[in-house]
């Protein structure tokens, strides 16, 4: 009965450590969860480079559950749903953290590369000759 009893125990120790794991899209989710500001683009075919226009304030928010809205001067111009995947990476040739916008409506299948790194985001297309566009955490 006593080895049972702990077999039973060990058993459940194992199955809630293994439960309380979140998932990297999960971890990716949490980081990726706020608000930011767009900073500017890069690339395209002759590599441009395009910094914000000071006039116009452009950001996007991201909430839980999948929910994005996107900003112009504060005021929300667009919202919809995000979803945050693997594909691989045409800038590295391995798999990437991606994002699809809208994903039930038209974004290809590999969505964008997405990166987080301390308080900047970087969105690029995962096709040659595509843009980044870049972002800071305002909250």
């Amino acid at each position: 009965m006593k080895s049972l009893t702990l077999a039973l125990a060990t058993l459940l120790f194992f199955t809630s450590a293994a439960c309380k794991k979140n998932s990297p899209e999960k971890e990716l989710e949490k980081k990726l969860i706020g608000k930011w500001k767009f900073t500017g683009r890069t690339g395209g075919l002759a590599g441009s480079s395009e910094p914000a226009k000071p006039p116009v304030k452009n950001s996007i928010e991201f909430k839980k559950g999948g929910k994005y809205i996107r900003y112009t001067n504060d005021e929300p111009m667009f919202q919809g749903d995000y979803k945050l995947s693997k594909a691989k990476s045409i800038y590295t040739g391995k798999v990437d953290n991606t994002i699809r916008f809208d994903p039930k409506i038209d974004s290809p299948e590999t969505g964008k590369i997405l990166s987080i790194i301390g308080d900047t985001l970087a969105i690029s297309d995962n096709f040659n000759d595509g843009y980044t566009a870049g972002y800071v955490r305002i909250n």
